[in-house]
């Protein structure tokens, strides 16, 4: 087994943006949204997540909304595409330099993120993460639930759904590292060995001045 464990958040830290609100857009442009105030609402959650604040079953349930009639295949599918057409462009080209020198050191790398399972899992195959971790779905009558199937990668169930996995694996890593923008991650940065802050919310940032944290520019930032 590989000494070293990197784990990534994934928005904002992997990418520029949040998957989720990049989804529902691509949602609204497939016309597949009939609520005028999808977006606003979006927004509205967002501001709630930066805050530390998001009620997630409320979240789930307006996320799923426009894909009521769609089967788990059939969403699979609609992800893979999204990933394809909207979202390569917005990795940024630090996170892919990253992800190549832990590999060429021999490191595992892991993306747990609060983005649905369903998005998160063909980004990072098109990153190249060993292994992926998203918000997973109750799945009932071949269609995605506005529920968590087990603890949801959110907060310190990033933490709960990391130790589950490498409780699954015959050793313990060496050393973990931690990549994260936002102070949701408190919980992951503070189980990790190292830290390393990217473009970081504000509270994340204070956070990072008392643990003396590396904070990284990427993407724009590093301009």
């Amino acid at each position: 087994m590989a000494a070293h464990l990197a784990v990534f958040d994934l928005d904002d830290t992997l990418v520029e943006g949040d998957s989720m609100s990049r989804w529902h857009q691509y949602l609204i442009d497939l016309g597949m949204v009939n609520d005028p105030d999808f977006l606003k609402k979006d927004e509205e959650y967002m501001d709630a997540y930066f805050a530390g604040t998001l009620e997630l079953d409320g979240y789930l349930a307006y996320s799923l909304s426009p894909l009521n009639s769609c089967s788990v295949k059939d969403v699979d599918a609609l992800a893979e595409r999204f990933v394809q057409e909207r979202m390569l462009e917005h990795i940024y080209p630090e996170a892919k330099a990253r992800f190549e020198a832990l590999r060429a050191e021999g490191a595992s790398i892991v993306i747990v993120s609060a983005s649905l399972g369903f998005l998160v899992h063909p980004i990072a195959k098109v990153l190249g993460a060993d292994v992926s971790m998203g918000v997973d779905l109750v799945v009932e009558n071949n269609q995605y639930q506005p529920k968590p199937d087990g603890i949801p990668s959110f907060r310190e169930g990033k933490v709960h759904r990391l130790t589950q996995w490498i409780a699954t694996l015959d050793e313990d890593f060496e050393h973990v590292s931690f990549y994260s923008d936002s102070i949701n991650d408190l919980p992951m940065c503070l189980f990790a060995d190292e830290v390393y802050v990217v473009n970081p919310c504000s509270q994340l940032f204070k956070k990072a001045g008392e643990y003396q944290w590396p904070v990284l520019k990427w993407g724009s930032q590093a301009d």
